[in-house]
C-alpha cells in the first residue's frame, strides 16, 4: 500500500473504501484511516501458498466453494467494524485487462462469478469472455465476496499507474 493509494481513498466526498487484493495479502483503506490488512491475495488462493485452495484452471466447484468460505471468513468481521462507505474503488488488480478502468454495478461482478462458476463445471460457453488464470478467478472471487457481504453497489476500478 503505497501513499498514492492511501490519498485515493481519502479523496472525494465521504469516506471511499479503496481495496488493493495483493498477491498474498490485500489492503482496506476507508478514508484517511490505517489501512487495514487482510489475510488473502489473489496468490495466496493458488498450489504453492499457506492457504492454496485453486489446484485446477478453471477452479473446481469444491475449490470455489473452500475459497468462498475461506473469503467469508475474513470479510463478515468486517460488516460490523465497517462505517459505511460512499464507494469503493479497486487499485489496479488481474481484473484491469478485461475491464479496464471502469465503474462496475455489483450485478455485473456477480454475472462474471457465474460464468465462472460455469466455467467450474465445465461449461464450454462459459470460457468464452472470461481469462481461465487462477488469479483471475481468486480475484473476482475476493471482490465478488467483498462486495457482496459488505452492501458495495458498485465498484470503480482504477487504472494502473504509467
Amino acid at each position: 500500500m503505497d501513499e498514492s493509494q492511501k490519498e485515493q481513498a481519502g479523496a472525494g466526498e465521504g469516506d471511499l473504501c479503496l481495496l488493493t487484493i495483493g498477491e498474498h495479502e490485500s489492503w482496506l483503506v476507508q478514508g484517511r484511516q490505517e489501512p487495514l490488512r487482510l489475510a488473502m491475495g489473489y496468490r495466496a488462493l493458488v498450489p504453492g501458498q499457506t492457504l492454496g485452495q485453486f489446484h485446477r484452471e478453471p477452479p473446481s466447484p469444491l475449490e470455489l466453494e473452500q475459497a468462498i468460505a475461506w473469503v467469508e471468513d475474513i470479510v463478515m468481521p468486517l460488516a460490523t467494524d465497517l462505517a459505511p462507505c460512499s464507494a469503493l474503488r479497486l487499485t489496479p488488480s488481474p481484473l484491469t485487462p478485461l475491464f479496464g478502468p471502469v465503474t462496475l454495478p455489483l450485478a455485473r461482478i456477480e454475472q462474471s462469478f457465474a460464468q465462472l462458476a460455469a466455467m467450474a463445471e465445465r461449461d464450454p460457453l462459459a470460457a468464452r469472455d472470461l481469462p481461465a488464470g487462477r488469479e483471475f478467478a481468486a480475484t473476482l472471487l475476493i471482490l465478488r465476496e467483498f462486495m457482496h457481504h459488505l452492501g458495495f453497489i458498485e465498484v470503480s476500478l482504477l487504472a494502473a499507474q504509467p
